[in-house]
């Protein structure tokens, strides 16, 4: 478990083994590509198409089963990351604020209130967890500068 405190109105505790079910996680070679989100907005033309999706599927022949083990295998294989954003909005961060210090049992590292939107937490390699404890690894990332502020095992993040 990580926490989000600081300045800000909310203290948040981060349990990374959850994010693997979150559709905000994107795939790191995803990332790289320039998808820094996950989510799809899901989108129906009228009222008969929700229904048939709702009730039906909205493929024929029906996949979810198929969908559901790809799903599944890419979880046990792949190396996925998610972006820190919401999670520090979450907190409602005060006015003043001006950065966020990601901090270990060693080191911290300040990533300035600009940088937020590329701040990544890394909490999957290869499907498993980074660290067994549920620590994570962050880094900013865009694609004009690439992977910037690498910081390990975060243990707490503070708002400044």
């Amino acid at each position: 478990m990580i926490q989000i405190k600081g300045n800000s109105k909310f203290n948040i505790t981060l349990d990374a083994s959850t994010w693997i079910f979150d559709d905000r996680k994107v795939k790191i070679e995803d990332l790289e590509q320039g998808i820094f989100n996950g989510e799809k907005p899901i989108e129906f033309e009228n009222n008969v198409a929700w229904n048939r999706a709702i009730l039906e599927g909205a493929t024929m022949p029906p996949t979810l089963n198929s969908e559901t083990t790809y799903k599944k295998r890419s979880f046990l294989e792949e190396s996925f990351v998610i972006n820190a954003m919401p999670f520090i909005k979450n907190s409602e961060p005060n006015e003043d604020t001006t950065k966020v210090i990601l901090k270990n049992d060693k080191d911290s590292i300040e990533i300035p209130i600009e940088e937020w939107p590329y701040l990544f937490f890394h909490f999957s390699n290869k499907g498993k967890m980074i660290y067994k404890d549920g620590k994570i690894d962050a880094f900013t990332y865009n694609q004009e500068d690439g992977y910037s502020n690498k910081f390990s095992y975060v243990a707490e993040i503070e708002v400044v």
